[in-house]
């Protein structure tokens, strides 16, 4: 309970929120008041405390070794200086403090790993891009932080993704909806069977894979 915790692009502070009961400290950091607005709610309605901060992940208002705890969760494929926003993750943490990331992923295949991307960037404009676990790992040490673990397709569901809701969920218009099912459909063959692309229900279900990372500050 005497930790510290920053969470990176927070949204409404699901993560944040989640680990406020076991750590002294919790700041939520996110470039949209209307986020941090309903973070707050969220907080309230939770009983819990917590510090909402409106900043870029590229320039942290916060000073060095500020944090034991540095989270992101499904932001980081927005960041558009990745790189840039994990040297500041790293300079924010304290010695032995552990950076967890979970985020979407692409695969070490070329084909995929334009197929995964441009079907994210149809689904919401503001994706800049999911990386390789391999990117992934060099970027971060690059950093200076230690990587302990990169799980590749950590986080599935047990049923798949359904795309009507995927859509539905950025403010997607059925006319994206209607792309997206057309390029998952008449995708090749390969792509499809990485995706378990299905027609189901007059839906489509397809399997969205994430990366879970953890790094720690050695120095």
């Amino acid at each position: 309970m005497d930790e510290s915790l920053l969470d990176l692009g927070c949204g409404p502070g699901h993560t944040a929120l989640f680990f406020a009961p076991y750590v002294r400290r919790v700041v939520g950091l996110d470039v949209s008041q209307e986020m941090l607005g309903a973070a707050r709610i969220g907080a309230r309605q939770r009983g819990a405390e917590g510090d909402w901060v409106a900043a870029d992940a590229h320039r942290l208002p916060f000073r060095d070794r500020s944090f034991d705890l540095v989270t992101c969760r499904a932001a980081a494929h927005h960041f558009t200086e990745l790189e840039q926003s994990m040297v500041e993750a790293a300079r924010v943490l304290s010695r032995g403090g552990r950076l967890g990331i979970v985020d979407g992923m692409v695969p070490e295949d070329a084909t995929l790993d334009h197929f995964i991307n441009e079907l994210d960037r149809l689904h919401d404009p503001t994706t800049v891009r999911n990386h390789r676990p391999s990117e992934w790992g060099s970027l971060l040490e690059r950093t200076g932080l230690r990587v302990d673990s990169i799980r590749g397709r950590g986080l599935r569901a047990a049923e798949g993704r359904s795309l009507s809701d995927w859509i539905a969920r950025s403010g997607g218009s059925s006319v994206v909806l209607d792309e997206a099912r057309r390029r998952l459909l008449e995708a090749p063959a390969a792509v499809r069977d990485y995706l378990k692309v299905m027609e189901r229900d007059d839906d489509v279900w397809f399997d969205y894979a994430r990366v879970v990372i953890v790094a720690r500050r050695v120095d």
